[in-house]
């Protein structure tokens, strides 16, 4: 997923950038962010198809983020645009350019990912993608659908929001494969995806399914630790 931001003010524009990070690391999100001090270079720069989503600070030096957005109309009517703007006021501006929503500034994490989350939809194709055998042939699951896996004899079992899969594959190759946050090994057979626990207990997870993944005992305060980290990052809404 291609995403661009446009915003002249530099830590602004540096902050956007992390908080569109976070919230693709923690979903699972292949996100390539670029920014653009001006509407201008973002311009130069733009052509149909090479975003998916930008960010458009509403009042950019020169070309108003709203010319910019109409220029970029002109070609693209699927990329999705959001304003960044220092008042509810400006909102209106988005809607002759089919504008998706907007962010009014100052930001914080809660806010873009409560924006970023309206539009999962969207951009569900930028979901990550990792390739297993299954019944002989190689299959690609989007890891944002993965609940959690666990593993039995030769096997791995994908707990998926649709179903079951399974695989022929080591849990330590899987571990390297699903790449970290929001994944956790939490026992020596099992790795849970942090976005479906609704509920972390004394020696277990309970699912978001209503299934029960156990802790492991060695090394169990390490996972309640990283579970909780993970907890406070997550989207609270906006502030």
């Amino acid at each position: 997923m291609k995403i661009a931001v446009c915003e002249d003010a530099a830590s602004d524009s540096a902050k956007l950038c992390a908080y569109i990070n976070n919230y693709c690391e923690q979903h699972c999100y292949d996100g390539q962010v670029v920014a653009f001090d001006t509407g201008e270079a973002l311009l130069d720069a733009f052509s149909p198809g090479a975003f998916d989503l930008i960010f458009l600070d509403i009042r950019l030096p020169g070309l108003s983020g709203t010319d910019v957005a109409q220029k970029i109309r002109e070609t693209d009517r699927d990329c999705l645009l959001v304003f960044i703007t220092v008042s509810k006021d400006y909102a209106l501006d988005g809607f002759l350019v089919q504008a998706r929503g907007y962010v009014v500034k100052p930001m914080n994490q809660n806010k873009m990912d409560d924006v970023m989350h309206a539009l999962r939809r969207d951009f569900e194709q930028g979901s990550r993608l990792i390739e297993i055998p299954v019944s002989g042939e190689n299959i690609k699951v989007s890891i944002a659908d993965l609940l959690y896996a666990e593993v039995y004899d030769k096997y791995a079992v994908f707990h998926m929001q649709r179903g079951k899969l399974t695989t022929r594959l080591p849990l330590d190759e899987l571990e390297t494969r699903l790449g970290g946050t929001p994944f956790l090994r939490c026992h020596r057979s099992y790795i849970i995806n942090m976005n479906y626990v609704d509920d972390m207990r004394a020696g277990d997870f309970l699912m978001r399914n209503g299934d029960i993944v156990p802790m492991r005992k060695n090394g169990r305060k390490e996972v309640r630790m990283a579970m909780a980290k993970f907890t406070a990052k997550s989207p609270l809404g906006v502030s």
